[in-house]
């Protein structure tokens, strides 16, 4: 199969979906496709650049803070991707974004009789303070105009900015021939907001694997660690988890140490609130061999977000180097079931009582590091190869 995966996203700032993303191109290319990479990029030069791994188009603006492209659905675009996608020969257009660009190669894909999949990689966007409600029918409009189309308005949550984000997520999986979701949840919730076509279940895959995975020993469990890893944002929650564990550590001093690595607003507020804890390290951004090092060396990795993650890539690659995970959402489902610890409640005290719990009983660690072992096949490159591609052929026989 010849493949096309089209992001709004830079791929010089690493998120979740950006993870996923490459290493859905490298376990299809491991399997024999061929995957162009179809995605905005920073800095000078050509507005369109061919690049080994695909083509990058220079946006027309950033928005700042959001390190959001922006890349209008107009005719150049349009054009540009249309003599791409023959040239490449492509057979599908896998969206992963619902922006200008996303909405520009389904046009594409449309004209040239291309099957669409959607990969949705968060229908739970969720924004900081209420600033910018008064803001959300311009937001509306001037994406509209942005993506030349007109979306859906249902009223998802009671903040109207993050309605116009979600909206926007469903408008590109009611036109997508085929939509794809990483969890069971979201699948749900994609289905009760309206999509009515095809929605098929898909984990993200880790596909990379540099070194073998090290089985947590009873040893290294004796004196446990804990690493957090993600953006350092407040729909992640790193300030609630460093509370839980500085309240633990004051109930047992020396119990257990923490590693938090991750960049985002709440940086200089989590390194402020952990200056004084000898057993709390935070990292800041590491590259990601340094990151699959602190996993290898850590009892479990912790998860604290609530409400707003879809299939977390740390969920993935915990499981991936065998290690159990600690979380908080119910919701999440995939790869938790013999490597998940549920915390009794989302809160600080909830997750400072998971966190003595835990600390007290290193073999429960070793028991979820081999739980882990056991749902690892479910982010095998294998597994997601068989599946994805089982998906690119249904969709296009699908008649137009």
């Amino acid at each position: 199969m010849r493949v096309a995966i089209v992001s709004d996203y830079f791929f010089d700032y690493v998120g979740g979906a950006q993870t996923s993303m490459l290493q859905q191109k490298l376990a299809l290319e491991q399997a024999g496709h061929h995957v162009v990479l179809v995605a905005p990029v920073r800095g000078f030069g050509a507005r369109y650049q061919h690049h080994a791994d695909g083509l990058r188009i220079r946006p027309a603006f950033t928005l700042p803070g959001l390190l959001l492209a922006v890349v209008p659905n107009n005719t150049r675009t349009r054009k540009r991707l249309d003599a791409y996608f023959r040239q490449e020969r492509i057979d599908v257009v896998h969206v992963q974004t619902e922006f200008g660009l996303a909405h520009a190669a389904a046009d594409v894909a449309a004209t040239l009789g291309l099957p669409v999949v959607h990969t949705v990689h968060t229908l739970y966007w969720a924004s900081d303070g209420s600033w910018h409600a008064p803001l959300a029918p311009f937001i509306r409009s001037a994406l509209e105009r942005i993506l030349r189309t007109r979306f859906s308005r249902l009223p998802f949550t009671a903040r109207p900015v993050d309605n116009v984000l979600r909206n926007l997520a469903l408008t590109m999986a009611l036109r997508a021939d085929t939509v794809v979701s990483p969890s069971e949840h979201q699948a749900r919730d994609l289905a009760d907001a309206g999509v009515t076509g095809v929605i098929e279940l898909v984990p993200n895959p880790i596909a990379a694997s540099a070194r073998p995975p090290v089985p947590l020993t009873a040893e290294l469990a004796s004196r446990p660690s804990f690493l957090w890893v993600a953006r350092c944002e407040s729909v992640k929650r790193p300030l609630v988890f460093a509370e839980a564990a500085i309240a633990a550590l004051a109930q047992k001093p020396g119990s257990f140490t923490v590693d938090f690595v991750g960049d985002g607003t709440e940086l200089a507020s989590l390194r402020r609130l952990t200056a004084d804890q000898s057993e709390i390290r935070v990292h800041g951004s590491l590259p990601h061999g340094e990151v699959l090092e602190l996993m290898d060396r850590c009892s479990m990795v912790a998860l604290t977000s609530l409400g707003f993650d879809n299939q977390p890539m740390t969920i993935a690659e915990a499981v991936s180097r065998e290690r159990g995970v600690l979380y908080c959402d119910p919701k999440l489902r995939e790869g938790l079931q013999n490597a998940g610890f549920l915390s009794k409640s989302a809160d600080v005290a909830g997750l400072a009582e998971a966190l003595a719990t835990l600390a007290d009983d290193p073999m429960r660690l070793v028991r979820l590091s081999e739980g882990a072992a056991r749902d690892h096949e479910l982010f095998s490159a294998e597994t997601y190869v068989k599946r994805i591609v089982e998906i690119y052929r249904r969709s296009r026989s699908q008649p137009a």
